[in-house]
């Protein structure tokens, strides 16, 4: 059994489908089926019922697909470690990170990096992204956590959560005793963005969606950051639309209500950006338990 072959048959069981799954690898069809094929007859049983270049796990390939996982994400840990060891590194990741974000998701990706690392020391910095992009770019921090994606040369972006958007009223708000407030509802009302200094931003994310709810919201307010909106709008100074994980700050005369577009529920997501180049052995894995808590 090859490494390569098991490879092959973790994309497969990805894409459920042959022609997709060699374009990924950068193969044709045919040596991507006689490689599975292969492996199926070393194994001794089939992984993938097979129609019309769509395919589907059988029973068995489902259970081999979780553990041949299980088996690359332990060989990852592995090589990031002895790489770490190699250099002399003990092992150091610096984040920087929206105040937002320590509401959501963060706390469960950070065990479980520390259960997989516990030898890298986790440092955080509160910076908004505008400060997050700087940081990056003299290599004062790893990676950053934000709610728009970075545009600069030398940098990229990568989505590792996603979730809802909801709105922030006050509670004497108009549509306040509404179970989910349409935002086309909004027209007409103060809003209060947070641009972080950068672009794009959340903020122009916002304006897009008011823009297809059939209006220009009226920006009365400009905050740094979420939490900071919706202390704009316990002191009835607008409303702000912000993610699913604000509704942990309870804050006195707010209320937080689903939003919807024309009828369908729209979502923000949370971006890692880093440095292309940076060498940091442990960034990949901190990017990969990312993306799988997310």
């Amino acid at each position: 059994m090859k490494i390569t072959q098991l490879r092959y048959f973790l994309v497969l069981a990805e894409e459920l489908h042959f022609i997709k799954a060699a374009a990924r690898l950068n193969l044709s069809q045919p040596p991507l089926s006689r490689q599975i094929q292969a492996l199926e007859q070393e194994l001794g049983f089939a992984l993938f019922v097979r129609g019309h270049q769509r395919v589907r796990l059988t029973e068995a390939g489902a259970a081999f697909h979780r553990d041949v996982q299980e088996m690359f994400a332990a060989l990852d840990r592995a090589v990031t470690h002895a790489k770490g060891v190699a250099r002399g590194e003990v092992g150091r990741i610096v984040l920087g990170m929206t105040g937002s974000v320590s509401f959501g998701v963060l706390p469960r990706i950070l065990e479980q990096f520390h259960r997989e690392f516990p030898q890298v020391r986790m440092e955080m910095q509160h910076l908004i992204k505008a400060e997050q992009i700087e940081a990056l770019a003299g290599g004062k921090i790893t990676l950053g956590l934000t709610r728009s994606p970075v545009r600069e040369r030398g940098m990229a972006s990568e989505a590792i959560h996603q979730e809802p958007f909801i709105v922030a009223l006050h509670e004497r708000h108009r549509l306040a005793k509404l179970k989910v407030v349409p935002l086309e509802k909004l027209e007409g009302d103060k809003f209060v963005l947070y641009r972080g200094n950068s672009s794009p931003s959340v903020a122009d994310e916002i304006i897009d969606l008011c823009g297809e709810a059939g209006y220009y919201p009226r920006i009365d307010q400009d905050a740094g950051e979420m939490q900071t909106a919706v202390s704009l709008v316990a002191a009835g100074l607008g409303v702000a639309v912000v993610a699913d994980c604000i509704r942990s700050l309870h804050l006195p005369r707010v209320v937080y209500r689903p939003l919807t577009v024309r009828g369908r529920k729209i979502a923000t997501r949370l971006y890692a950006i880093y440095r292309k180049d940076d060498p940091n052995t442990f960034l990949k894995a901190f990017l990969r338990l990312a993306k799988a808590g997310g």
